[in-house]
């Protein structure tokens, strides 16, 4: 099921250290929405995801998982392809 994973790392912009979650993130089949927004394909739940995500933060960061419905609208060119995120809103 398709879910969108979003989240802000709140360490000073300086020591900030996107690395070890995005690595992470990738090890589920991915797109990249935006900056910090990511769709992903798991069947596991949301609950699941935070937790495994969660590891990768601190504890002062956000992480927000939410299942999709597999209808999405968006404007503007994403960082995936079109083809990419179809496939995923559809798994």
């Amino acid at each position: 099921m398709a879910k969108i994973v979003t989240y802000d790392l709140c360490k000073p912009e300086t020591s900030a250290d996107y690395k070890e979650l995005i690595d992470r993130i990738k090890q589920y089949t991915h797109c990249k929405l935006m900056e910090s927004c990511w769709l992903i394909s798991t069947s596991w739940t949301c609950a699941q995801v935070r937790e495994d995500l969660s590891k990768h933060i601190d504890s002062n960061d956000r992480l927000f998982v939410a299942n999709l419905t597999g209808e999405a609208s968006w404007i503007g060119k994403m960082l995936s392809s079109t083809d990419d995120i179809k496939k995923i809103l559809n798994e």
